[in-house]
């Protein structure tokens, strides 16, 4: 009773903040700082006046809501941590996917260039293909036109040659046939004068024989 009686001051003179701690509790969290100040004060006094009035109750109660105050502390502190490190997590894995996808569009991009160069080798391999084909061809046709022209040379010189030794033969053949022709006239005036002769030789023997008659 008398214990009662010393403590009942002490009650009243903590009151209003007991009615300040009932009225903050429906309105702001137990970690909040107005909360914590108001435990850690509560707490504080009740351990301090429980000591000093022999109030092992009240010291109790006081030590009590320090330690629930400090451990809602340390709690809400661990809280923080982990959303701290569930936030740098959550960024590290934002910025991991950042750079995947950097590196596959950088990747694409490599692979799409590859290919525009592999098109553009091909593209530049055809076209050299095709400049070298066409080089060969011409060479070909160039080498083909000159062998052409070197036969088509060889037979008009062939035949120019046949063509001359013709026109020498038909020459000669003419030359032949003229000189046998002027052979043969001269033949024939050889004949004709030889048959004068003849015919003059016979006259003058009958005319001599008519005179040997006469005489």
């Amino acid at each position: 009773m008398i214990s009662k009686l010393i403590t009942l001051p002490y009650e009243f003179a903590r009151l209003p903040l007991v009615i300040a701690d009932g009225a903050l509790s429906g309105k702001l969290s137990e970690t909040s700082v107005p909360r914590v100040t108001l435990d850690r004060t509560l707490g504080s006094a009740d351990k301090l006046a429980g000591t000093l009035l022999g109030n092992r109750e009240i010291a109790e109660r006081g030590a009590e809501r320090l330690e629930r105050s400090s451990k809602l502390r340390t709690a809400a502190q661990r809280e923080e941590q982990a959303a701290a490190t569930r936030e740098e997590a959550r960024e590290t894995v934002a910025d991991a996917r950042e750079a995947a996808v950097q590196e596959r569009e950088a990747a694409e991009s490599r692979v799409t260039s590859g290919l525009q160069e592999a098109e553009t080798a091909e593209a530049r391999g055809k076209q050299e293909a095709v400049a070298k084909a066409a080089r060969t061809a011409s060479a070909k046709k160039a080498a083909a036109d000159q062998r052409a022209a070197a036969r088509t040379a060889t037979i008009e010189q062939r035949k120019r040659n046949t063509e001359s030794a013709a026109e020498a033969k038909k020459k000669s053949a003419q030359r032949g046939a003229k000189a046998e022709l002027d052979d043969a006239r001269e033949d024939a005036q050889s004949a004709a004068e030889a048959r004068a002769d003849a015919e003059r030789l016979d006259d003058l023997g009958e005319a001599k024989k008519e005179q040997r008659k006469q005489g």
